[in-house]
């Protein structure tokens, strides 16, 4: 079995909470949501290509910023006392502006696994390849990353006795990936259902996991190591609808 493995660092990254405005709070590491847009980046395809993520990394610590920020609103004729006046694509919209605060990740270094439930060798040579050529953009649009390393590794069940398998950074994981619950629960976005229009509000599709420390207990029968003797944990949701 075969998976993508990148290590990526930022400087200063939001990887947003959906709900919070004004105050941009923001998820210990990216979402299964967040790698997916990613990954669906450097494919460049529109189309949904089911996958598994891993997810874990940690960062110096979280500080919070201010920004300013311009906001599209409705036409002039529903806000007229919008300050703006902008064109967007052929009809004239208002916006506004002001601040918000926003919790930013320090010197964040994330390990990320892919691993592609259809023409899997295929997809990771090719994403390999244009990861390569692409400027990688995790979390908010201004949230560049550097990739430290990338290869194309091998995985493997975990071999050893029960309790043997450990977390080595905070990761991401099902519940039933651990002896006892602990950490932090979190129900994160995976996928939502395609949408054609501005018009259409976005269904996302979520999973819960708990968000652990390093150095926790794991049940060897859900975990691999790949070719790095890096702990793997994929995360995955059913996406049946697009097959």
């Amino acid at each position: 079995m075969k998976a993508l493995k990148l290590k990526l660092y930022q400087n200063l990254c939001n990887y947003r909470k959906e709900g919070s405005f004004g105050y941009i709070q923001t998820y210990p590491l990216p979402t299964p949501s967040m790698i997916r847009g990613m990954v669906h980046n450097i494919l460049d395809v529109n189309e949904y290509i089911p996958l598994k993520v891993s997810i874990q990394g940690k960062s110096d610590g979280v500080i919070t910023g201010i920004q300013k920020v311009y906001k599209f609103d409705r036409e002039p004729c529903s806000r007229p006392d919008n300050p703006y006046r902008v064109l967007v694509r052929n009809s004239e919209k208002t916006a506004t502006h002001g601040i918000y605060f926003i919790d930013l990740h320090v010197n964040m270094k994330s390990t990320i696994h892919i691993y592609f439930e259809k023409n899997n060798e295929y997809l990771l040579q090719k994403c390999y390849d244009k990861a390569l050529e692409k400027l990688i953009i995790l979390g908010r649009n201004e949230d560049f990353a550097l990739i430290e390393d990338i290869k194309i590794t091998d995985l493997q069940n975990f071999k050893g006795r029960d309790r043997d398998a450990r977390t080595k950074l905070p990761i991401f994981l099902p519940e039933k990936f651990i002896f006892e619950k602990t950490g932090t629960t979190y129900r994160l976005p995976f996928f939502y259902d395609y949408t054609s229009s501005f018009e259409d509000n976005r269904i996302f599709h979520f999973i819960e996991v708990c968000f652990v420390g390093d150095n926790i207990s794991l049940r060897k029968e859900f975990i691999y190591k790949d070719s790095d003797d890096d702990i793997v944990c994929f995360l995955e949701c059913n996406e049946d609808i697009y097959v």
